[in-house]
């Protein structure tokens, strides 16, 4: 069954009927970049959700405001929250946890490094109590997720699984939902509309831009880069954005089919920099002052260029990049930025 599109006000509404808390500086800014867009014979702009503002900002904080209101309406007295030991949603998690007041949980995969940098070593500012974890991978942290709350619960607390929340997955795409909202109303101040959009998403985020997207009825195309093959992001983007629309109440659905993600852009794997990645690092920097991460980011970029250069982007076409931050990840892989720069195939100039 088809419905009328909704306008902008009548879709905020409906996401102000879900329970959230304030952690946020919304709207983020809708940067122009003249120099890049000159480069690439496109119009780009660059959506700073870097800028959110919890503990050097990033996408999750948006995400962050639905999810937090879950635990306080369960009435947590501690977080349990497991991701890996680069991930930024652990860095932005801990910050929010500190704002509510609540103590945090952090269980992470992956490595003990000789000295903690970029998040890890936030996260220890932040005072997050930290596990770190051996498992095969990030799919594989429930099961330890749920023995540490029971660890809690034996001692009097009252533990909440971010993982195993509701809003979980639901949160992301409510958040994305709105940010699209936002970049439809900036651009629209300019006289323009989103041809395209490219996010680094596994799925969740991308999911509410896709349901955006079909409930204003727009005709810009979605595109995620993933950075990790945990998740099928085709899948869970349907998924997520069919329980968010009947969260909303809107009456439809999304189909993996209309999903638009890529694997093409992770190289090695997950958190391992390519020279894509760095490439648009680097470009981005030296072209607009914009710095971008080689874990999340810097790969979306990549593709993003690499779209452009496959002529997959029209000539003239307005671009949308949404910048997810992760910058913490340029002091962290470090030594991989400065073996780029110094290597052969280092760039003095764009």
């Amino acid at each position: 069954m088809s419905h009328p599109p909704l306008t902008g006000e009548e879709l905020r509404a409906r996401i102000a009927k879900t329970p959230r808390v304030k952690l946020a500086f919304l709207p983020t800014p809708l940067q122009h970049c003249p120099r890049l867009s000159a480069d690439l014979d496109v119009d780009l702009w660059v959506k700073r959700d870097d800028l959110t503002g919890l503990a050097f900002g990033g996408n999750k904080t948006r995400n962050l405001e639905f999810r937090m209101a879950e635990a306080v309406e369960a009435g947590a007295d501690v977080l349990v929250f497991g991701v890996e030991i680069t991930s930024n949603s652990a860095r932005q998690t801990a910050a929010a946890a500190n704002v509510l007041g609540l103590p945090l949980v952090l269980v992470l995969r992956g490595e003990v490094p000789s000295a903690p940098q970029g998040n890890l070593l936030v996260n220890l500012l932040l005072g997050a109590q930290i596990r770190l974890v051996d498992v095969p991978s990030f799919n594989h942290l429930g099961p330890v997720l749920e023995e540490i709350a029971g660890e809690l619960r034996t001692a009097g607390r009252r533990p909440f699984v971010l993982n195993h929340a509701r809003m979980f997955a639901r949160a992301s795409a409510l958040a994305y939902v709105e940010a699209l909202l936002e970049i439809r109303e900036q651009l629209a101040a300019h006289g323009r509309m989103a041809d395209h959009v490219f996010v680094s998403s596994g799925g969740k985020g991308q999911a509410g831009l896709i349901l955006a997207k079909k409930a204003l009825a727009l005709s810009v195309r979605i595109q995620g880069i993933a950075s990790t093959r945990n998740e099928d992001p085709w899948e869970y983007a349907a998924r997520t954005a069919t329980d968010a629309a009947e969260l909303l109440e809107l009456g439809l659905g999304v189909s993996p089919g209309e999903v638009e993600n890529t694997f093409d852009y992770i190289g090695k794997g997950y958190g391992i920099p390519t020279d894509a990645g760095m490439e648009a690092i680097v470009r981005f920097a030296r072209r607009e002052g914009i710095l971008l991460d080689p874990v999340y980011s810097g790969k979306a970029a990549a593709g993003m260029l690499d779209h452009v250069r496959r002529g997959v982007v029209r000539r003239g076409a307005t671009v949308v990049f949404i910048h997810t931050g992760g910058q913490p990840a340029l002091f962290s892989q470090s030594h991989a930025l400065v073996e780029y720069l110094n290597g052969p195939m280092r760039r003095s100039e764009p």
